[in-house]
């Protein structure tokens, strides 16, 4: 007689048991789910079979095939870091030192820098957002470094902050940059999850749809689900790019305007 481990308690039971005769659990919601898992089992063994007596690459060679292909190469990866890097320290010197102008202009252009590139780099592939966000406050800080240096060249000032209100006003300018890089990179992720990326996320949804459709048996009630999960991924989407613009915008003008 065929037997199957208990999903609660893996002791073997009758392959045919509606509960189970060591932990007495009932197995009427995993019956229907293993039943599909096992029949979506052998389907995709007959398209791997099919696959390989055509001489196709089996899905899993597939997918490493395209994985392989997909990163951007190391000079696109530092293009687009170093790129808004050299533009704001050249508005930098353009601004403050050629035409000395008010500082109000090169924070404002220091927002609006960062932000198409951070943009570019996470819409065309999945980067991880902690991670960015870590490097696009280095980059900040590099670039408020290398102005403050260019400012030393012309000057003869210190380099460094010298007491609190300059270290508070340093930290707020490189936040401001960083802010405005990190709503590129939460706009990009939405980009990213309604194109390339969208595979992924139907994947995971379609998952939710599978499941709710076994437990409730409603289509209806499935669907519900399905487009609350597209809603909160959207709406969380749009609250990180909005809470990062309002943080560049509140760290990099409130200095400036409030000294105005």
């Amino acid at each position: 007689m065929p037997t199957m481990k208990c999903p609660y308690c893996v002791s073997e039971i009758d392959q045919e048991a509606v509960a189970c005769s060591h932990c007495t659990r009932d197995l009427y919601l995993f019956k229907p789910l293993l039943a599909q898992i096992a029949a979506l089992e052998g389907k995709l063994r007959e398209l791997e079979e099919r696959a390989t007596s055509f001489g196709l690459p089996q899905e899993t060679e597939a997918v490493h095939e395209v994985a392989a292909t997909a990163p951007e190469s190391m000079a696109e990866t530092a293009l687009l870091w170093l790129s808004p890097l050299l533009l704001l320290l050249a508005a930098h010197v353009l601004i403050t030192v050629v035409y000395d102008a008010d500082t109000l202009w090169l924070r404002v252009v220091s927002l609006l820098i960062p932000f198409p590139f951070a943009l570019t780099f996470n819409s065309r592939r999945w980067h991880h957002f902690g991670i960015c966000s870590i490097a696009a406050f280095a980059l900040a800080a590099t670039a408020v470094l290398g102005m403050s240096g260019i400012t030393h060249l012309v000057d003869q000032t210190p380099v460094l902050p010298q007491d609190r209100r300059e270290w508070k006003e340093f930290i707020e300018y490189a936040s401001s940059v960083a802010f405005s890089g990190m709503a590129g990179l939460a706009l990009g992720r939405m980009i990213w999850r309604h194109g390339q990326g969208a595979r992924k996320v139907h994947e995971a949804q379609g998952l939710t749809l599978r499941l709710a459709k076994l437990v409730s048996d409603t289509h209806d009630s499935a669907e519900k689900i399905q487009t609350m999960v597209t809603k909160i991924n959207d709406i969380r989407g749009s609250l990180t790019t909005a809470a990062a613009t309002a943080a560049a915008l509140y760290t990099g003008l409130q200095g400036v305007l409030g000294s105005h």
